[in-house]
C-alpha cells in the first residue's frame, strides 16, 4: 500500500485535476489512464496520491469521483484505472471526513465490481482507511450494514472484498471491538449457508468462500484476540451444517494444525471435535473404510 497522505507530485496532473473539478475532466482522464496503467499491475501509488490530493482540494470533489467511478472500461484497458483512482478518492474523503456517506456508498459499489483490477485498487483503498486510528472498526461497521443490501450479488461481492481487506494480519491487529467482528463474520457465514443453490454459480459468492479461511485462521491465531475468539469459532463449528461452510471451517482447522504459530494440539483437537459433532450422521456407518480419519492434521473434517 502506498502512503495515503502524499498528494500528487506532477504539476500536470494537478492542473488537470483542477480543470476536471471545473467541469473539464478529459485531460485528467487521459493522464490517469496513461500513467496509472503503465505497470503490470495498477499504479496504486498514483491512485493513493490522487486520493490524497482530491480529499485535500477545498472545493467539492464528490461529483468528479462519481464520474470516474462509473467508467465501465474493460479490465484489460488503460481506462480501468479511473475507477481505481476514484476508490482512493473516496477513501481519502473518508479519512478527512468529507462527503462521508457518498464516499462509503461509492466504495461499496466498487467493492462489488466484476473487474479484478478495480477490486484490487478498492481493497487497497479500504486498507488505507483501516490503517488510521479506529479505521478497521469503522470498516467492520460499514461492512455489516452492506449485508442488508437487497441485491445478492452486491451483498456477497462487498463482503468478499471487505473480508479480504480485514483479513490482513496488520489490520486484524488494529481492531478493538472483537465482538463486532465476530458478529459480522457470523452474518457472512450465514450468508454462505442460506444462499439458494442458484447462488453457487455466483462469482461473488465463490470469492467470498475463498476469502473466509484466511481471515478466520488469522483471527484465531491472533495472539491479541484471546479465548473469546476461540470460543466464538468453536461455536461456529458446533452449529455448521452446510457443506460449503463446513469445508471453510475444516480448511481453517487444517491451517491452525500446520501453522508454525500453532495454538497447541489440545485447542486444535477441541475445535476439530466441535466440527465433527455437527456432521450429519452417515447413512450407512458400516461402509466406513478401515483407517478413515488417520492423518487428521492435514485432512479435512467431513
Amino acid at each position: 500500500m502506498a502512503h495515503p497522505d502524499q498528494g500528487l507530485q506532477s504539476d500536470g496532473l494537478k492542473t488537470a485535476l483542477h480543470a476536471a473539478l471545473a467541469g473539464k475532466p478529459a485531460e485528467l482522464e487521459r493522464m490517469l489512464a496513461r500513467m496509472g496503467a503503465a505497470m503490470a499491475t495498477p499504479n496504486l501509488r498514483l491512485a493513493a496520491a490522487f486520493g490524497a490530493e482530491s480529499a485535500a482540494y477545498p472545493g467539492p470533489v464528490a461529483a468528479l469521483l462519481g464520474h470516474l467511478a462509473h467508467d465501465d472500461a474493460p479490465p484489460d484497458t488503460a481506462r480501468v484505472f479511473l475507477p481505481i483512482a476514484a476508490a482512493h478518492g473516496f477513501a481519502g474523503c473518508i479519512r478527512v471526513e468529507r462527503d462521508v456517506e457518498t464516499s462509503w456508498a461509492g466504495l461499496a459499489e466498487l467493492a462489488a465490481d466484476e473487474r479484478a483490477p478495480v477490486r484490487l485498487g478498492t481493497c487497497d483503498a479500504m486498507v488505507s482507511i483501516c490503517m488510521r486510528d479506529g479505521g478497521a472498526d469503522l470498516l467492520v461497521g460499514r461492512a455489516l450494514s452492506w449485508l442488508d443490501n437487497d441485491d445478492r450479488e452486491r451483498r456477497l461481492g462487498t463482503a468478499a472484498l471487505a473480508i479480504e481487506a480485514l483479513g490482513e494480519k496488520r489490520i486484524l491487529a488494529c481492531i478493538r471491538d472483537a465482538g463486532a467482528l465476530h458478529a459480522y463474520l457470523s452474518r457472512v457465514i450465514s450468508e454462505v449457508a442460506e444462499a439458494p443453490r442458484s447462488a453457487e454459480r455466483s462469482d461473488a459468492r465463490r470469492r467470498l468462500v475463498r476469502s473466509l479461511p484466511r481471515i478466520l485462521a488469522a483471527l484465531v491465531l491472533n495472539t491479541g484476540a484471546g479465548p473469546d475468539t476461540q470460543r466464538w469459532f468453536e461455536s461456529e463449528c458446533t452449529r455448521a451444517d452446510h457443506p460449503h461452510v463446513r469445508a471453510v471451517l475444516s480448511d481453517v482447522i487444517v491451517q491452525l494444525s500446520t501453522s508454525s504459530r500453532g495454538l497447541g494440539g489440545g485447542i486444535v483437537n477441541s475445535l476439530r471435535k466441535s466440527l465433527e459433532s455437527s456432521a450429519k450422521p452417515l447413512r450407512d456407518p458400516s461402509r466406513l473404510r478401515p483407517g478413515t480419519g488417520r492423518g487428521k492434521v492435514s485432512r479435512r473434517t467431513r
